[in-house]
């Protein structure tokens, strides 16, 4: 079941110590604003898993309105992304 990101009051509810960061990133601020996953950076790969799940159960609507977006932002559509962030969890430098 799709989970919506969390809006910009409950970043500042539920984040207070890095809200106003989050809140200016434009990754965060579009979630926010939208309710619509993106796929991301993440401090760990559970999460980057986590948004990749919940991404996956979106509409093909908002999976569309997503990829126009991560192209936009990152050149590359969702799954392209999510295979490139965590491709990095698996490589031993």
């Amino acid at each position: 079941m799709y989970q919506k990101p969390n809006t910009i009051r409950e970043i500042r509810e539920n984040y207070p110590e890095i809200a106003e960061k989050l809140i200016k990133d434009p990754v965060h601020r579009w979630r926010a604003e939208t309710g619509i996953e993106l796929v991301h950076e993440e401090p760990t790969k559970q999460e980057l898993e986590r948004i990749w799940r919940n991404w996956q159960e979106m509409n093909n609507e908002l999976k569309q309105t997503s990829d126009q977006k991560s192209q936009e932002l990152f050149g590359l559509d969702n799954k392209e992304h999510y295979l490139k962030l965590i491709a990095k969890y698996y490589i031993k430098v």
